[in-house]
């Protein structure tokens, strides 16, 4: 196919870069994926009355076929062997909306189709959009130095880390669209990965431990119910909450999907925000649970588990700790080797039963150790410290007061 391009040099104009490239690689990629052999595809962006208008027109095979009115409609096929189109006009469509543009799309000839677009460049007129607090201004003089605002890290600390505390979902879908649609939309909401197939969406699993896995049913290589068995039998990604993507699924598909642990089903074509409700739900739940650690002194395995595999994992866990917590050498490395998993790996699965790093939950156990044979001993202090792990009854101290707002001296007084 042919590629033919225009664009008007403007001046001056106020832009989102990021919403810009992906309204035009989105264009862009439908034409080529759909375009004819042998025909070709033009890109125009001039400005016109004030407003930036960019076409993008493409000879088409069987334009009999094309139904332009519903071709911005998320996840449309035209037929169930079809590939579908709409994920990424369907985004094209909503930045359009959020930039206060407009987009159209016609069949030009009878072979060739063609999508316009308007957006503001002026101040006045793009001040009031939503994106507005990501534009950027950009002239002759500056025109290569500008760079992605929505990409970029931010320089503000504070809102680094808030990013950084987001829950992290991972995305495991063979379409491409699908799965940059939610990292689009999610991008403020959650930390979001992304695996195009079953076997990928294990191993990035196993890699980032997520707070959550969407993934379809159907997909190459391996797919999402072999996925979902898989994780749902390894201590390391047990407890993740898994949502199955199910398209046109009958009763023995869904009952290969109860029985592998799946948590949920969504159907597809999805409304986004009923997903998005069945991911916050989910992951409320297990904050909800995790609630429960720092409230309860002594938390059997079965009370927080949420698989089988969890509680034999759980169980372990309290093996080692019985055996080791007194040993002041005990800590973060020395658990990872005895329970057998990466650091990282740990670090995740203990934040996911407990809100705590490998190291902090050490400690949280050995100050309900301590609380406990304070309640139910003679024992000094300085030998209720050492009796569990630490290596001053002065740290001990500090630790136990940072807890309980109180020193193990004036909590015996009160008791």
């Amino acid at each position: 196919m042919g590629y033919d391009i225009h664009i008007d040099t403007l001046e001056s104009a106020y832009y989102d870069e990021d919403a810009l490239e992906k309204i035009v690689t989105n264009l862009l990629s439908n034409a080529f994926k759909y375009g004819r052999d042998g025909g070709i595809c033009r890109f125009e962006a001039i400005k016109k009355e004030g407003k930036l208008q960019i076409n993008v027109k493409n000879t088409v095979a069987e334009s009999s076929d094309i139904d332009t009115d519903k071709w911005f409609t998320r996840f449309y096929q035209k037929d169930e062997y079809a590939e579908g189109a709409g994920v990424g006009l369907s985004l094209v469509r909503e930045l359009v909306q959020l930039y206060q543009g407009q987009i159209n799309v016609r069949m030009e000839t009878d072979d060739a189709i063609l999508f316009l677009v308007e957006l503001p460049i002026d101040f006045k007129d793009a001040e009031n959009t939503d994106l507005e607090e990501t534009s950027s201004e950009i002239g002759p003089a500056n025109a290569e130095e500008v760079s992605s605002t929505l990409d970029l890290p931010s320089e503000n600390p504070i809102e680094n880390e808030m990013a950084n505390e987001l829950p992290i979902v991972l995305v495991v879908e063979d379409h491409k669209e699908v799965r940059e649609f939610l990292k689009s939309v999610w991008k403020n909401r959650y930390r979001v990965y992304e695996a195009e197939n079953g076997k990928a969406g294990i191993e990035k699993a196993l890699e980032t431990v997520p707070d959550l896995i969407i993934t379809d049913v159907r997909m190459p290589i391996c797919d999402g119910i072999e996925l979902c068995d898989t994780l749902k039998l390894n201590e390391s990604t047990s407890h993740i909450p898994i949502i199955l993507l199910t398209a046109g699924a009958g009763e023995e598909q869904e009952l290969r999907g109860l029985r592998s642990g799946a948590d949920d089903f969504v159907a597809k074509p999805f409304k986004l925000q009923i997903l998005q409700t069945r991911v916050d739900n989910l992951i409320a739940t297990r904050r909800a649970l995790r609630n429960r650690y720092s409230t309860e002194l002594v938390l059997e395995a079965k009370d927080i588990a949420i698989t089988p595999t969890d509680e034999i994992f759980l169980n372990r866990l309290q093996k080692v700790l019985d055996e080791h917590l007194s040993d002041s050498e005990f800590n973060a490395e020395f658990f990872c080797r005895k329970v057998g998993m990466s650091r990282m790996q740990l670090h995740r699965k203990l934040l996911s039963f407990t809100g705590l790093s490998t190291t902090a939950f050490i400690r949280s156990q050995r100050l309900k150790q301590a609380l406990h044979i304070l309640k139910t001993s003679d024992a000094s202090v300085s030998e209720v410290a050492y009796a569990v792990g630490f290596n001053t009854p002065s740290y001990f101290i500090k630790c136990f007061k940072e807890t309980y707002k109180k020193t193990p001296s004036e909590f015996l007084q009160t008791t």
